[in-house]
């Protein structure tokens, strides 16, 4: 049995829980604000748990049986979310098999090009809070992947254009199921551990 956590039920973390409930003897459970719903489908399909992620209370039930991780979330105060997470990890000494944090391209000045942050109206802190998230995963200490993405589209998959930590990566856009897809496959079948990587 394989138990994964998906923290926030925006698109992406909706459809990479649609994903995982077809793996054969997986449970999985979808941990979200009280400002977010499920379809009934979904709901019904997966362990549906709400709470407010700036509490680090919300993480602990959540976190039992060394789930899979995959944060979802994106907007601002992820690093504040992530602080409370991994009190409750640290401090109830709550062991994870591996991380997998959806972040955004820019967090390393890596972009040539301009890149659009929809939603996003102080570019600069938001940045911050993505750098400082994904600081506390590499503080963690357990197996993870960062997943950049440039700006995110509503097309079709396309094959994944991968782009390792440090090297240049062009604006541009990539489709929401194209990053999907990559998520989903690396918590299933893990690789790319303490990495970074773009997805264009």
């Amino acid at each position: 049995m394989t138990t994964y956590l998906i923290i926030g039920a925006n698109a992406i973390g909706q459809a990479v829980a649609g994903n995982l409930v077809r793996q054969p003897a997986a449970t999985v459970r979808l941990l979200h604000g009280a400002d977010e719903t499920l379809p009934a489908e979904l709901a019904a399909q997966v362990t549906e748990m709400t709470g407010d992620l700036h509490q680090a209370d919300t993480y602990i039930p959540a976190l039992q049986d060394t789930p899979i991780v995959f944060s979802a979330l994106t907007g601002p105060d992820v690093d504040w979310a992530f602080e409370e997470l991994f009190d409750a990890q640290y401090h109830q000494r709550l062991p994870l098999t591996r991380f997998v944090m959806l972040s955004t391209a820019g967090v390393d000045d890596e972009v040539s090009g301009q890149l659009t942050y929809p939603g996003i109206s102080d570019v600069k802190e938001y940045l911050n809070q993505q750098r400082y998230a994904a600081k506390q995963v590499d503080e963690a200490e357990f197996p993870y992947t960062i997943l950049r993405p440039v700006t995110l589209t509503e097309t079709p998959a396309t094959p994944a254009n991968i782009i390792a930590e440090g090297q240049p990566v062009p604006a541009g856009t990539v489709s929401r199921e194209t990053v999907v897809q990559v998520a989903t496959d690396l918590l299933i079948n893990g690789g790319h551990d303490y990495q970074s990587l773009a997805i264009c």
